[in-house]
């Protein structure tokens, strides 16, 4: 059987099911899509047992699928993925190879951090838009088609929940002042006047843990935040009186 177990954001996070599949199973990590660090790991081994935990680089998830299903066809093997499975598309493929050579398939849920951001931050789900990720740019890769999303969910009074890009070679996520500073670059092509000095965005760092951080601040201000840890932002749509009165109670001001 082959098990996609969700760990969560956090060691906390792990549930009875998690624990109960990895007891019993062949342990592999992606570290390829998401950001498990190594103390979740070490929880992980405590609770299960088991001392061994394979990491599965970029290839292995990829061209490596069918070998990762093949011996889920012979024993259980548990792919832990942090935050919950099926949310990116790597994990969908391995479900459906392994649904093709009639491999039994379990999918262990868990929280994620497009469940907890939204929670978080206080604002109606129902207001979200669609999803953007600011990407981590290099000398010659330097995109700015994810401020369209941004673009059309204001024009629609959406809220915007932005991801910053993962690296696996660093095993980290973009900083905040990275963030800030290509989405103005972003605006300055685009020129719609979302994003200003005076815009204010929503930070949330280190979500579901006890470094937990939740800032309501402008771009301005966002632009000296040094944030250790994954974090995420947040552009507002023209928020409801009740959405700003959670807002200000559940994310401190930098005002």
């Amino acid at each position: 059987m082959l098990f996609l177990v969700g760990i969560g954001l956090t060691g906390k996070d792990l549930s009875i099911r998690a624990i109960e599949a990895c007891k019993r199973s062949e342990l592999m990590v992606d570290r390829y899509t998401c950001l498990v660090d190594d103390e979740h790991l070490d929880l992980i081994r405590s609770l299960s047992g088991k001392s061994e935990i394979k990491v599965l680089a970029r290839s292995d998830m990829e061209e490596g699928a069918k070998e990762i299903v093949s011996k889920a066809a012979i024993t259980d093997v548990a792919v832990l993925i942090g935050g919950d499975p099926l949310m990116a598309t790597t994990h969908k493929i391995l479900f459906i190879e392994a649904k093709k050579r009639n491999v039994e398939v379990e999918v262990v849920h868990s929280n994620s951090v497009l469940t907890a951001a939204i929670g978080e931050s206080g604002l109606d789900f129902y207001r979200f838009g669609a999803i953007a990720t600011i990407p981590k740019w290099s000398a010659h890769y330097t995109p700015v088609s994810f401020y369209e999303t941004l673009q059309k969910n204001a024009q629609n009074n959406l809220h915007t929940l932005l991801l910053l890009d993962y690296s696996q070679e660093l095993a980290a996520s973009l900083g905040i002042k990275d963030s800030i500073n290509i989405l103005e670059k972003a605006e300055g092509k685009y020129k719609s006047g979302i994003i200003k000095d005076e815009t204010r965005i929503i930070v949330l760092n280190c979500l579901s843990s006890e470094r937990q951080q939740k800032l309501f601040t402008s771009v301005a201000k966002a632009k000296s935040l040094e944030l250790g840890g994954p974090s995420v932002i947040i552009v507002p749509a023209t928020m409801t009186s009740i959405e700003k009165e959670i807002v200000t109670a559940m994310c401190k001001s930098m005002d």
